[in-house]
């Protein structure tokens, strides 16, 4: 029996709902994995069998072939035979596939939602692919292409389809074609395999691919044909060899320099076989002002940095002891005879005699321009980083103080600057941000409000907006006018040297940056003064665009809110909503409430959520609340509204994929207050009795907007006793990432049930701003009270 051709066996097998697929003598051809755990029957069982010996009872069967021929969906619940058997949710729609004439779903009755959202994968797992996919029959003939290939190479589906490779694409086509007849040949898969040329028989630009190749198999193990897996790399390509050849360029001539510094300036020492000095090394005394004595047996070692000594030690006892010794080479901090710490390469090599290590000769060259730069390369690109991944101001600074902190100072801070003040030659604001090295006091902050003299350095960085170099201040310094507590905080860290860089937005100096240097760090220079300025400019570009971002998504969110209008005054019932949009990115969504009053007294409620978080998610959002608006009727019930909405909205193409809660709170002549509603996909409501126990209404689900418009929809009516409240919400409110023991629901209700006496605006802003979810979806909420 032939398999279809164009579904990927892999992916379907995978898919947590039954899959199933009929071909034109009405044999099912596909029954997946879970398929098989839902009923019971095994694939070798139920593949080749009629639709007659289906699972199913006999008015069932009949009702899904008569939909069915007449090329009508079938949707609904149906029982699999047997006294134990489940109760499944089932979905099949006619299709025009390669040997498929029916498509459908199996789902337990508690996952519809979870079908439907299942079904839709299957039907969008081409078009959606970011990349390139294609598939071929065995005669490599196309059979079918997403929008991803032709986004790619261009042309349209109908000048591939029924062709060849080469047919379509010439000498390009040709060596595709080769490979993929040896992916037949072998039934291997190839991975990334590199195409270059141009396609449409050398008509269009040169391109350059990465393919992989695979076959696809029938049950039986028969190959059907090859799959095709595209990205288009040319852009990458040609950036990467530039890349690489500026590297090699670059490389080149660091190696030159290296080659003369060594030449030139290496200090020559040699060692013992068992690595110890004995003989003088003048040149390398001379970097590190020790004494013969000073530095004989072991001795050089109290010249290495404290931190860098036992590593130090241990590669040189290891080469040493090796019997094959080669060259050793280290990288490490060196005291030099002025009391600093600089950056020294130690190289030595075996001098042998008769074939055994006589003695070692090594060189000590200066390095610490070379690493010094370097590592202002690497600061610059962490702080960057770090500034991007943040999109406010305050938090950009913060994690800036936080990557220089403590490669570059041993203590940052942040002051944010008052505006200035007409007359005033001292500067004001507050302290930010403090970040101190680890094994450091922290500082006695005080009043996070600083005033400074017009003599301060940070006072003259934000006169001049340029950098600043000083040294530390003593207790006395009268300009600086420290605190004691600072002052002596200060000495007593052994504080030595400070950088200022002022942070500009808008040209006016918004904050400064403060890097202090303790200890043995070397104290700063020049070259420090240019990486603090340059610091202090990327930090302006990230305020800049912070600030842009923050005006940004305010109008945004001011877009979204004006959409949502007020609940109306209604006798006898409380109505409150809230809107909280998402806690990050520049997003409005498609998250809506809507409460309005209906001719005759009736209250219209929806809440609904347009997939998506983006502009045309909320301009959809608006054109659906809107449509609701005018079919709501009191005259027909909130389905017929639904589903007028449903295929309104299609044929408009207005919506792919919307779930929505709509329905009427009324009161009957009794006095009695009753809520009818139609559920499309949505979170089922939530309904609070008086006393403050929860519960989920259970009304029918029907599938969401934009999927199936003429599939029939039902009301559900439930009676809203005296005190009662409503809950209308959207998905924002209680999903989660992660799920494992499905606690979400149940917790819910557990805050529901914490604050379900509280007024009712307070017992909306407690569950939105102690919502259970964790997604950072906005949430939207309706509550309607009973007095």
């Amino acid at each position: 029996m032939e398999r279809p051709d164009d579904v990927p066996a892999g992916v379907v097998d995978h898919l947590p709902i039954g899959v199933f697929a009929i071909d034109a003598d009405d044999a099912l051809v596909v029954w997946n994995a879970h398929a098989e755990r839902l009923t019971g029957r095994a694939r070798e069982r139920v593949l080749g069998s009629r639709l007659a010996d289906a699972p199913l009872d006999d008015p069932t069967l009949h009702r899904i072939v008569d939909e069915l021929r007449a090329g009508r969906p079938f949707a609904g619940r149906v029982p699999v035979l047997g006294d134990t058997g489940p109760t499944l949710y089932f979905r099949a729609v006619p299709v025009s596939l390669p040997g498929i004439t029916v498509v459908g779903v199996l789902q337990d009755v508690v996952d519809t939602r979870a079908g439907d959202e299942a079904f839709a994968l299957l039907d969008a797992l081409w078009e959606s692919a970011p990349v390139g996919l294609a598939y071929f029959d065995t005669a490599l003939r196309y059979r079918r292409v997403n929008g991803a290939v032709l986004d790619i190479d261009g042309g349209t589906v109908d000048q591939r389809l029924g062709r060849t490779l080469e047919e379509v694409h010439g000498a390009v086509g040709a060596t595709i074609a080769d490979g993929l007849r040896g992916v037949l040949a072998d039934g291997r898969a190839r991975s990334a395999v590199p195409i270059r040329g141009r396609l449409w028989h050398g008509a269009g630009p040169p391109q350059e691919w990465r393919m992989s190749m695979y076959p696809v198999h029938a049950p039986d193990g028969q190959v059907l044909g090859c799959g095709v897996v595209l990205v288009d790399v040319t852009s990458s390509e040609r950036n990467r060899r530039e890349l690489a050849r500026v590297a090699a360029q670059r490389a080149h001539a660091l190696n030159r320099y290296q080659s003369l510094i060594e030449a030139t300036s290496a200090a020559v020492w040699v060692r013992e076989v068992d690595g110890s000095a004995r003989r003088d090394a003048p040149g390398l005394r001379a970097i590190t002002g020790q004494s013969v004595a000073q530095m004989r047996g072991w001795g050089f070692l109290d010249a290495v940095h404290p931190t860098h000594r036992a590593t130090w030690r241990t590669s040189w006892e290891r080469a040493v002891a090796a019997e094959s010794a080669g060259v050793f080479s280290l990288d490490y901090r060196l005291r030099t005879a002025e009391g600093g710490y600089r950056w020294f390469r130690s190289r030595a090599v075996p001098v042998r005699t008769d074939g055994r290590v006589a003695q070692w000769v090594g060189t000590e060259t200066d390095i610490d321009d070379a690493v010094r730069a370097r590592d202002r390369l690497d600061l610059l690109a962490r702080a960057t980083l770090a500034m991007n991944s943040v999109t406010d101001t305050e938090g950009e600074l913060d994690a800036l103080a936080g990557a220089v902190v403590p490669d570059f100072a041993d203590i940052c801070r942040v002051y944010l600057v008052d505006p200035p003040r007409t007359g005033g030659t001292g500067i004001t604001g507050r302290r930010s941000v403090t970040r101190t090295a680890p094994g450091l006091p922290e500082s006695p902050m005080g009043d996070v409000r600083f005033v400074f003299g017009p003599a301060h350095p940070i006072a003259r960085c934000v006169r001049e907006a340029a950098p600043v170099l000083s040294a530390v201040p003593t207790i006395d310094a009268a300009d600086w006018r420290p605190t004691p507590e600072m002052a002596r905080w200060g000495i007593g860290i052994d504080a030595h040297s400070v950088l200022v860089a002022p942070v500009l937005s808008g040209g006016v100096v918004v904050a400064v940056l403060l890097f202090m240097g303790v200890g043995d760090r070397p104290p700063y220079t020049e070259d420090d003064l240019g990486l603090a300025g340059e610091l202090g400019t990327r930090a302006s570009a990230a305020v800049e665009r912070a600030t842009a971002f923050q005006q940004s998504r305010q109008v945004a969110v001011a877009l979204q809110s004006a959409m949502l209008t007020e609940p109306p005054s209604v006798p006898g019932l409380e109505i409150e909503a809230r809107y909280l949009p998402a806690a990050v990115g520049l997003a409005v969504g498609g998250d809506w409430f809507d409460a309005f009053p209906l001719p005759g007294g009736d209250l219209a409620v929806g809440v609904g959520d347009v997939a998506g978080h983006d502009l045309p998610a909320a301009a959809a959002m608006g054109q659906l609340r809107s449509m609701l608006r005018a079919l709501a009727d009191v005259d027909r019930p909130p389905s017929a509204a639904v589903t007028a909405l449903d295929r309104v909205a299609t044929r408009l193409g207005v919506t792919h994929f919307t779930t929505l809660v709509h329905g009427h709170v009324a009161r009957r002549a009794t006095g009695e207050v009753v809520f009818r509603w139609s559920n499309a996909g949505h979170p089922q409501p939530v309904l609070v009795a008086a006393a403050g126990e929860p519960e989920f209404l259970r009304g029918e689900v029907g599938v969401v907007l934009g999927v199936a418009p003429d599939s029939p929809r039902r009301d559900s009516e439930v009676v809203l006793p005296p005190g009662s409240t409503l809950l209308l919400y959207t998905d924002g409110l209680v999903e989660r990432r992660r799920d494992p023991d499905d606690r979400a629901a149940a917790d819910l209700l557990d805050l529901v049930r914490a604050h379900a006496g509280r007024p009712l605006g307070e017992f909306c802003d407690h569950l939105v701003r102690d919502s259970v979810a964790d997604t950072d979806d906005d949430i939207v909420l309706l509550a309607v009270r009973v007095r």
